[in-house]
């Protein structure tokens, strides 16, 4: 079994577990960016370590004021944020590396509530590093974003 799986596996076990942990810990920004602030996301820690990111729907995140859903580039610009969280935590780098390429997959309406994000290290090389983030409303998958960093020496 790969580690993508494994890791997938472990996330199909924790589901329970993250889904509503709104109430249980208070929810700090992911930086102080102006732009994290506006769009309101933030990080939490479980009590085992791992980060919960998470962002709530606003009137400002509307795509379609019709069926209250995110705006596409909301939904894009919270997974880039996190991944980029992602890997400056992960490897523990000074500063967030640069971003090279994205690709970004909406998968089915992204309705208002709260969306949920999951990172993966997919791989860490010596010159790129990639990154996919799952971002959830409820335990439903809504979008799949790829993103490629150039490694920080």
């Amino acid at each position: 079994m790969s580690v993508s799986q494994q890791q997938l596996q472990q996330r199909q076990l924790q589901e329970q577990d993250v889904v509503g942990i709104e109430d249980r810990k208070a929810q700090a920004p992911i930086s102080d960016s102006p732009y994290v602030n506006f769009l309101g996301a933030g990080i939490q820690v479980l009590d085992n370590g791992e980060p919960v990111y998470q962002m709530s729907f606003r009137d400002q995140h509307v795509g379609n004021p019709l069926i209250k859903t995110f705006h596409g580039g909301i939904l894009a610009s919270f997974a880039e944020i996190v991944a980029a969280h992602h890997v400056k935590s992960d490897l523990q780098l000074s500063e967030e590396p640069d971003c090279t390429s994205m690709t970004f997959d909406y998968l089915r309406p992204a309705f208002a509530g709260t969306l949920r994000a999951e990172p993966i290290t997919v791989r860490v090389g010596k010159r790129f590093i990639v990154i996919t983030v799952d971002v959830f409303t409820e335990k439903t998958l809504v979008s799949r974003g790829r993103f490629i960093y150039t490694a920080v020496r």
